[in-house]
Protein backbone atom coordinates (compact mmCIF):
# COMPACT_ATOMS: atom_id res chain seq x y z
CA UNK A 1 0.00 0.00 0.00
CA UNK A 2 3.20 2.48 1.04
CA UNK A 3 4.23 1.83 -1.75
CA UNK A 4 1.67 2.15 -4.30
CA UNK A 5 1.06 5.85 -2.66
CA UNK A 6 4.91 6.60 -2.82
CA UNK A 7 4.61 5.58 -6.47
CA UNK A 8 0.73 7.71 -7.15
CA UNK A 9 3.18 11.09 -5.63
CA UNK A 10 6.19 10.87 -7.71
CA UNK A 11 3.84 10.65 -10.51
CA UNK A 12 1.91 13.84 -9.36
CA UNK A 13 4.77 15.66 -8.43
CA UNK A 14 6.36 15.02 -12.15
CA UNK A 15 2.94 17.01 -13.04
CA UNK A 16 2.66 19.43 -10.92
CA UNK A 17 3.30 22.78 -13.10
CA UNK A 18 0.45 20.94 -15.29
CA UNK A 19 -2.63 23.66 -15.17
CA UNK A 20 -5.93 22.09 -13.84
CA UNK A 21 -8.00 22.42 -16.60
CA UNK A 22 -11.36 23.32 -14.10
CA UNK A 23 -9.12 24.75 -11.09
CA UNK A 24 -11.23 27.21 -9.15
CA UNK A 25 -10.20 30.56 -7.19
CA UNK A 26 -8.99 31.79 -4.22
CA UNK A 27 -12.42 33.44 -4.42
CA UNK A 28 -14.32 30.02 -5.11
CA UNK A 29 -13.08 28.30 -2.37
CA UNK A 30 -13.48 31.05 0.52
CA UNK A 31 -16.94 31.26 -0.55
CA UNK A 32 -17.01 27.81 -0.33
CA UNK A 33 -15.53 28.12 3.47
CA UNK A 34 -17.55 30.86 3.93
CA UNK A 35 -20.98 29.57 3.13
CA UNK A 36 -19.66 26.30 4.90
CA UNK A 37 -19.91 28.59 8.08
CA UNK A 38 -23.31 29.47 7.13
CA UNK A 39 -24.52 26.40 6.76
CA UNK A 40 -23.46 25.03 9.97
CA UNK A 41 -24.63 27.84 11.69
CA UNK A 42 -28.54 27.42 10.07
CA UNK A 43 -28.06 23.80 10.32
CA UNK A 44 -31.53 23.65 11.49
CA UNK A 45 -33.17 26.55 10.08
CA UNK A 46 -35.72 25.70 7.68
CA UNK A 47 -35.91 29.09 5.80
CA UNK A 48 -32.53 29.22 5.81
CA UNK A 49 -32.38 25.36 4.07
CA UNK A 50 -35.39 26.47 1.72
CA UNK A 51 -33.50 29.40 0.29
CA UNK A 52 -30.10 27.78 0.14
CA UNK A 53 -30.70 24.35 -0.13
CA UNK A 54 -27.21 22.34 0.45
CA UNK A 55 -28.13 19.89 -2.62
CA UNK A 56 -27.61 22.83 -4.55
CA UNK A 57 -23.89 21.55 -4.46
CA UNK A 58 -24.01 17.82 -4.44
CA UNK A 59 -21.82 16.22 -2.75
CA UNK A 60 -19.70 19.17 -1.29
CA UNK A 61 -21.80 19.71 2.05
CA UNK A 62 -19.61 16.85 3.35
CA UNK A 63 -16.54 19.75 2.46
CA UNK A 64 -18.71 21.67 5.21
CA UNK A 65 -19.05 18.16 7.78
CA UNK A 66 -15.31 18.30 7.70
CA UNK A 67 -14.12 21.49 8.00
CA UNK A 68 -15.87 22.04 11.49
CA UNK A 69 -13.41 19.95 12.46
CA UNK A 70 -10.30 21.97 11.81
CA UNK A 71 -10.03 24.21 15.26
CA UNK A 72 -10.37 20.46 16.19
CA UNK A 73 -7.32 19.34 15.43
CA UNK A 74 -4.70 22.11 15.95
CA UNK A 75 -6.03 22.28 19.79
CA UNK A 76 -6.39 18.66 20.15
CA UNK A 77 -4.99 17.73 23.64
CA UNK A 78 -3.75 14.68 22.87
CA UNK A 79 -2.87 12.64 19.61
CA UNK A 80 -5.02 10.10 19.87
CA UNK A 81 -8.08 12.85 20.52
CA UNK A 82 -6.17 14.67 17.24
CA UNK A 83 -6.44 11.66 15.41
CA UNK A 84 -10.19 11.33 15.73
CA UNK A 85 -10.83 13.98 14.30
CA UNK A 86 -8.42 14.32 11.52
CA UNK A 87 -10.20 10.92 10.70
CA UNK A 88 -13.34 12.47 10.33
CA UNK A 89 -12.16 14.89 7.94
CA UNK A 90 -10.59 12.42 5.98
CA UNK A 91 -13.80 10.28 5.78
CA UNK A 92 -15.88 13.67 4.54
CA UNK A 93 -13.31 14.33 1.85
CA UNK A 94 -12.80 10.46 0.44
CA UNK A 95 -16.83 10.86 0.25
CA UNK A 96 -16.70 13.95 -2.00
CA UNK A 97 -13.85 12.34 -3.90
CA UNK A 98 -15.64 9.48 -4.70
CA UNK A 99 -18.67 11.07 -5.67
CA UNK A 100 -18.11 14.16 -7.48
CA UNK A 101 -15.72 14.54 -10.72
CA UNK A 102 -11.93 14.88 -10.15
CA UNK A 103 -12.43 17.86 -12.58
CA UNK A 104 -14.70 19.77 -10.35
CA UNK A 105 -13.16 23.46 -9.79
CA UNK A 106 -13.69 22.93 -6.20
CA UNK A 107 -12.08 19.88 -5.89
CA UNK A 108 -8.05 21.39 -5.20
CA UNK A 109 -9.48 22.85 -2.14
CA UNK A 110 -10.89 19.48 -0.92
CA UNK A 111 -7.73 17.99 -1.63
CA UNK A 112 -6.43 20.95 0.53
CA UNK A 113 -8.32 19.92 3.47
CA UNK A 114 -7.66 16.54 3.60
CA UNK A 115 -3.76 16.89 3.20
CA UNK A 116 -3.98 19.59 5.95
CA UNK A 117 -5.31 16.74 8.31
CA UNK A 118 -3.42 14.54 7.43
CA UNK A 119 -0.31 16.25 8.14
CA UNK A 120 -1.82 16.79 11.42
CA UNK A 121 -2.17 13.54 11.72
CA UNK A 122 1.56 12.61 11.22
CA UNK A 123 0.43 10.61 8.18
CA UNK A 124 2.59 12.10 6.18
CA UNK A 125 2.83 9.57 3.10
CA UNK A 126 -1.03 10.65 2.32
CA UNK A 127 -1.07 13.75 3.29
CA UNK A 128 1.83 14.12 0.16
CA UNK A 129 -0.47 12.53 -2.22
CA UNK A 130 -3.25 14.87 -1.35
CA UNK A 131 -1.40 18.37 -1.41
CA UNK A 132 0.39 17.32 -5.04
CA UNK A 133 -3.53 16.14 -5.76
CA UNK A 134 -4.58 19.73 -5.45
CA UNK A 135 -1.70 21.17 -7.02
CA UNK A 136 -1.90 19.47 -10.19
CA UNK A 137 -5.60 20.52 -10.52
CA UNK A 138 -5.09 23.84 -9.53
CA UNK A 139 -0.92 24.37 -9.31
CA UNK A 140 -2.24 28.12 -8.31
CA UNK A 141 -3.49 26.99 -4.75
CA UNK A 142 -1.06 28.64 -2.38
CA UNK A 143 -2.14 27.31 0.58
CA UNK A 144 -1.35 23.74 -0.52
CA UNK A 145 1.89 24.99 -1.98
CA UNK A 146 3.03 26.20 1.52
CA UNK A 147 1.46 23.11 3.36
CA UNK A 148 3.29 20.68 0.98
CA UNK A 149 6.46 22.57 1.46
CA UNK A 150 5.94 23.05 5.19
CA UNK A 151 5.54 18.69 5.07
CA UNK A 152 9.09 18.64 3.22
CA UNK A 153 10.33 20.69 5.41
CA UNK A 154 9.10 19.22 8.88
CA UNK A 155 9.93 15.57 6.97
CA UNK A 156 13.63 16.78 5.92
CA UNK A 157 13.17 17.85 2.58
CA UNK A 158 14.25 21.44 2.09
CA UNK A 159 15.67 21.20 -1.11
CA UNK A 160 12.06 19.99 -2.27
CA UNK A 161 10.35 22.06 -0.34
CA UNK A 162 12.44 24.75 -1.15
CA UNK A 163 10.98 23.73 -5.01
CA UNK A 164 8.17 23.64 -4.33
CA UNK A 165 7.93 27.53 -2.98
CA UNK A 166 10.03 28.49 -6.03
CA UNK A 167 7.66 26.74 -8.29
CA UNK A 168 4.78 28.41 -6.61
CA UNK A 169 5.95 31.97 -6.06
CA UNK A 170 6.07 31.96 -10.38
CA UNK A 171 2.48 31.62 -10.10
CA UNK A 172 1.37 33.11 -6.83
CA UNK A 173 3.79 35.94 -6.23
CA UNK A 174 2.08 37.77 -3.93
CA UNK A 175 1.18 35.50 -1.13
CA UNK A 176 2.49 36.53 1.83
CA UNK A 177 3.28 32.99 3.07
CA UNK A 178 5.16 31.58 0.07
CA UNK A 179 7.03 34.85 0.00
CA UNK A 180 8.18 34.18 3.89
CA UNK A 181 8.65 30.61 3.25
CA UNK A 182 11.29 31.56 0.04
CA UNK A 183 13.37 33.72 2.70
CA UNK A 184 13.73 31.17 4.66
CA UNK A 185 14.94 28.48 2.36
CA UNK A 186 16.81 31.47 0.09
CA UNK A 187 14.76 31.40 -2.88
CA UNK A 188 14.75 34.59 -5.00
CA UNK A 189 12.02 35.91 -4.53
CA UNK A 190 9.91 37.27 -8.11
CA UNK A 191 8.80 41.02 -7.84
CA UNK A 192 5.44 41.61 -6.40
CA UNK A 193 2.68 42.24 -9.07
CA UNK A 194 0.94 45.15 -8.27
CA UNK A 195 -3.00 45.88 -9.44
CA UNK A 196 -3.19 48.69 -12.12
CA UNK A 197 -4.08 51.93 -11.19
CA UNK A 198 -7.57 52.98 -11.56
CA UNK A 199 -8.12 55.54 -14.46
CA UNK A 200 -8.70 59.07 -13.26
CA UNK A 201 -12.11 59.99 -14.07
CA UNK A 202 -12.72 62.75 -16.91
CA UNK A 203 -13.61 66.40 -15.25
CA UNK A 204 -16.90 67.09 -15.89
CA UNK A 205 -17.95 70.24 -18.34
CA UNK A 206 -19.39 72.72 -16.37
CA UNK A 207 -22.91 73.46 -17.48
CA UNK A 208 -23.21 76.61 -19.50
CA UNK A 209 -26.58 77.38 -17.66
CA UNK A 210 -24.65 77.26 -14.25
CA UNK A 211 -21.49 79.02 -13.44
CA UNK A 212 -19.09 75.87 -12.33
CA UNK A 213 -18.48 77.25 -9.19
CA UNK A 214 -21.69 77.51 -8.39
CA UNK A 215 -23.04 74.78 -5.56
CA UNK A 216 -26.21 72.84 -6.94
CA UNK A 217 -29.35 73.65 -5.74
CA UNK A 218 -30.94 71.00 -3.77
CA UNK A 219 -34.76 70.40 -4.58
CA UNK A 220 -37.32 67.80 -3.61
CA UNK A 221 -36.59 66.31 -6.49
CA UNK A 222 -32.95 65.86 -5.60
CA UNK A 223 -33.23 64.32 -2.56
CA UNK A 224 -35.90 61.72 -3.96
CA UNK A 225 -33.05 60.61 -6.57
CA UNK A 226 -30.91 60.24 -3.79
CA UNK A 227 -32.03 58.51 -1.76
CA UNK A 228 -33.98 56.17 -4.52
CA UNK A 229 -29.80 55.35 -5.33
CA UNK A 230 -28.91 54.79 -1.47
CA UNK A 231 -31.92 52.62 -1.97
CA UNK A 232 -30.40 50.24 -4.94
CA UNK A 233 -27.28 50.17 -3.84
CA UNK A 234 -28.43 48.63 -0.91
CA UNK A 235 -29.88 46.23 -2.46
CA UNK A 236 -27.17 45.68 -4.50
CA UNK A 237 -25.39 44.95 -1.23
CA UNK A 238 -27.80 42.39 0.19
CA UNK A 239 -27.63 40.93 -3.29
CA UNK A 240 -24.13 40.74 -3.83
CA UNK A 241 -23.75 39.11 0.52
CA UNK A 242 -26.32 36.97 -0.20
CA UNK A 243 -28.39 34.53 -2.26
CA UNK A 244 -30.26 35.59 -5.02
CA UNK A 245 -32.85 35.46 -2.56
CA UNK A 246 -31.52 38.19 -0.96
CA UNK A 247 -29.91 38.67 2.66
CA UNK A 248 -33.46 38.62 3.82
CA UNK A 249 -33.09 34.88 3.67
CA UNK A 250 -30.07 35.28 6.48
CA UNK A 251 -27.27 34.47 4.04
CA UNK A 252 -25.05 36.97 4.69
CA UNK A 253 -22.13 34.83 3.91
CA UNK A 254 -22.96 33.45 1.08
CA UNK A 255 -21.26 33.15 -2.31
CA UNK A 256 -21.83 36.79 -4.33
CA UNK A 257 -23.72 36.68 -7.49
CA UNK A 258 -20.95 36.18 -9.68
CA UNK A 259 -19.54 32.73 -7.85
CA UNK A 260 -22.82 31.29 -7.32
CA UNK A 261 -23.71 31.72 -11.20
CA UNK A 262 -20.88 29.85 -12.03
CA UNK A 263 -21.28 27.45 -9.24
CA UNK A 264 -24.92 26.65 -10.96
CA UNK A 265 -23.27 26.30 -14.58
CA UNK A 266 -20.64 24.08 -12.71
CA UNK A 267 -23.19 21.69 -10.86
CA UNK A 268 -25.51 21.91 -13.89
CA UNK A 269 -28.08 23.83 -12.15
CA UNK A 270 -30.87 25.72 -14.29
CA UNK A 271 -30.45 29.44 -14.33
CA UNK A 272 -32.16 31.41 -11.91
CA UNK A 273 -34.26 34.39 -13.89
Amino acid sequence: MMVKVLRAAVLLAGSIAMTGASAGTEADYQALRAWCVQRLQNQNNAAWQAANNPQKYFHFHHFCFGMQWENKVVGSASQKERERYVGSIVNETSYIISHAARSHFLMPEVYFLRGWAQYYGKQHIEAESALLNALQLDPRHARAAAQLATLYRATDRRAKAAEVVRTALKLSPNDFRLRKMGEEFGVELPPLVRPPAPKPAAPAEPSQAEPADAAPATTEATVTQEAATAARSAAQVDQDAGTAEGASQGCRFCPPAEIQKRWRESFGEPQKP
